[in-house]
């Protein structure tokens, strides 16, 4: 009996041996991939290194998009014992819902967010609760100087440092740079003991962009638009400031604007760039085009009279009327009076293939080729598809569809000697240590007009502030040039609202070797809505504003 309890014992502690042998067999050869995956996972953890994303400046490196350091706060739910404890601490703490923060700390996770970039007071309210378990790290948060300046220009970055609107979203790629990152070293109780710096990659910062954009000039031309749009009512307007020699774009705006640091309470129809995106018949102000071509062409002289059939023309199957009633008047003044039926008849004698191929020289019907995003290239149909009475609707901005920008190309083919010119709005990319990685200059995209023509239509447009439809862009100061529109808005239903208007302004200053063209549209401007009383004044106070800056000697 004695030699049997001997061999119970025996056999047994051979089974626990073989047992604990093949355990550890199993652990330590079988299993142990897995396991060194598993380790590696508990003591070694890969932080990702954000890069800083590149500011954006004006052509005089005065930032208008900059980076702030700013702190988020992130924990570790499994360090967490009493999880409703700290729900309830942090959501006082930081106004975030109670509920929402209770899911997040009861995942299975190594890491969740609290609360990302926000106030350091808020911060250091939660510091002081020294909740185990919970951390802090500083993030990059974009920050726009100027709140509401060239907001439809700059655009804005999101929670993420992703650009989401504008040369933000178009520039993201060179913006962003690229991240790096550490791995560091944990012990079992998941305390960070020890940066392994063989194990590390740095980020690679963003790069800047250099703007056209001039700050006082943009400041100005959104100063006189947002004074024009209150003081007329208007739905919504646009300038461009365009450097016709060039192609630089020195201002560029939308009215309403909105606040680029806090972008996410702003409706979303507000965040359109209008001056690129919206198209609408331009009514007179077009008439340039059908002048520019006729005086090219030879087709008609300054001097030379037309009749205008005091005020009522019958012709392509509809009646044809101006504002005023005209008997002759020289080809001059059918612009400067802004005669439709002189303009009507001087565009038949030119015919339709060659007015549209004048429309097409100028840039209508396709975009321009700005580096914003959202641009449209507008409606221009080839003379193939245009009706019997489309010869006497286009000539004066009827029936053709352009955007803000498109008309400051073309007045400026006019202002720079006859050349179309792409226009641009960065001027140079730059390395984050300073070293340029692109630039970019003017662009000549063709040769529309002769110098003379150039010549004799600037007079023309010098008559039109000065005794014509547009005396109020007059000035005292600068000898400006420009055409008015006033054009009927399109009902989506079909015809035309009988009470509702685009008012414009095109031109340039001073006349002799001009340095400024100028766009001024507004949507929908009541009680009153004629393009020289709406537009005229705001393009007299940009172009004064911004000649008696530039001459200065600012910068």
């Amino acid at each position: 009996m004695f030699r049997a309890r001997q061999y119970l014992v025996f056999f047994l502690l051979i089974f626990f041996l073989s047992s604990l042998f093949f355990r550890l067999f199993f652990l330590q050869v079988v299993s142990f991939e897995d396991f060194s995956v598993m380790a590696a996972m508990q003591h070694n953890k890969v932080l990702k290194l954000e890069p800083r994303r590149g500011a954006i400046f004006d052509r005089y490196m005065e930032p208008l998009a900059i980076n702030l350091d700013i702190p988020s706060i992130y924990c570790d739910p499994r360090e967490i014992d009493d999880k409703e404890r700290a729900a309830g601490l942090l959501s006082n703490a930081l106004g975030v819902d109670r509920e929402v923060l209770l899911e997040r700390l009861t995942r299975d996770k190594a890491f969740i967010w609290v609360k990302r970039k926000v106030d350091p007071s808020l911060a250091e309210k939660v510091k002081r609760l020294r909740l185990e378990g919970v951390y802090f790290i500083n993030e990059s948060k974009r920050k726009y100087s100027s709140d509401n300046m060239a907001s439809h220009v700059i655009g804005f970055a999101g929670l993420d440092n992703e650009g989401l609107e504008g040369l933000e979203l178009l520039f993201n790629d060179e913006l962003k740079g690229k991240p790096g990152w550490r791995q560091m070293i944990r012990d079992a109780r998941m305390r960070e003991v020890l940066l392994d710096h063989r194990q590390y990659m740095p980020p690679q910062n963003g790069m800047n962009l250099v703007l056209t954009i001039d700050s006082v000039i943009q400041y100005i031309a959104e100063d006189e638009l947002r004074k024009m749009a209150l003081r007329f009512n208007a739905e919504g307007a646009s300038v461009v400031v365009m450097e016709p020699s060039t192609g630089k774009i020195l201002a560029l705006a939308s009215y309403p604007d909105y606040d680029l640091n806090d972008f996410a309470s702003c409706p979303r129809r507000l965040m359109r760039n209008a001056a690129v995106s919206e198209v609408y018949e331009p009514g007179s102000v077009f008439k340039i085009v059908t002048a520019c071509a006729a005086l090219e062409e030879q087709v008609v002289g300054l001097e030379d009279e037309i009749f205008c059939e005091n005020g009522e023309y019958r012709t392509c199957g509809r009646i044809l009327h101006d504002y005023h009633a005209y008997g002759r008047l020289t080809f001059q003044d059918v612009i400067v009076r802004s005669s439709n039926i002189g303009t009507v008849k001087v565009a038949q004698k030119l015919g339709k293939d060659r007015l549209f191929r004048y429309i097409t020289s100028f840039g209508f019907g396709r975009k321009t080729g700005i580096d914003l995003p959202g641009e449209v290239g507008g409606i221009s149909r080839p003379p193939s598809v245009w009706s019997g009475s489309d010869i006497s609707t286009i000539p004066m901005g009827q029936g053709i569809a352009v955007t803000p920008l498109q008309l400051a190309c073309a007045v400026s083919v006019i202002a720079n000697g006859g050349y179309l010119m792409r226009p641009y709005v960065v001027e140079r990319i730059k390395t984050w240590e300073g070293g340029v990685y692109r630039e970019y200059g003017p662009e000549i995209r063709g040769r529309v007009l002769s110098e003379e023509t150039c010549a004799k239509i600037k007079e023309v447009l010098r008559g039109v502030v000065t005794s014509g439809t547009g005396r109020r862009a007059d000035s005292e100061l600068y000898e400006t040039c420009g055409k008015t529109g006033t054009a009927q808005m399109v009902n989506e239903r079909g015809g035309y609202y009988p009470d509702r208007y685009y008012a414009s302004f095109i031109g340039f200053a001073p006349r002799e070797n001009p340095v400024i063209s100028i766009v001024v549209t507004a949507r929908d401007p009541h009680p009153v809505h004629f393009g020289g009383s709406v537009a005229g004044p705001a393009f007299k106070g940009i172009a004064e504003r911004s000649l008696q800056y530039l001459s200065s000697g600012a910068k």
